[in-house]
């Protein structure tokens, strides 16, 4: 029953993350979409921070705090992707151990 009211919290903060208000509903409909967007963010974000580092190594002008907030970003957004995957890993165990 815990896991139940943590669901909109979760949902709320993958939202604000990636920076969408509440009510803004992704444009596909359905968790696999909304799961599929994610990653995709994920990944933009990571590609980010690969180029803020490429951009420092050839002297480009980047300032060390940009990269250092790009890095960070990723890695929050990496570790967030990760608690969502391990939380459906737990739901999907839970109903695997289920007696019918």
């Amino acid at each position: 029953m815990k896991d139940l009211q943590l669901r909109p919290l979760v949902t709320h903060n993958l939202l604000k993350a990636y920076g969408q208000t509440p009510t803004e509903a992704p444009k596909a409909s359905g968790f696999a979409a909304m799961l599929e967007q994610s990653l995709s963010k994920t990944q933009a974000k990571q590609d980010q921070a690969d180029a803020a580092i490429g951009a420092a190594v050839l002297d480009q002008g980047v300032d060390v705090h940009q990269i250092m907030i790009a890095q960070e970003e990723a890695s929050l957004t990496f570790e967030l992707l990760m608690e969502v995957r391990n939380r459906l890993l737990e739901g999907y165990q839970q109903l695997m151990q289920m007696q019918v």
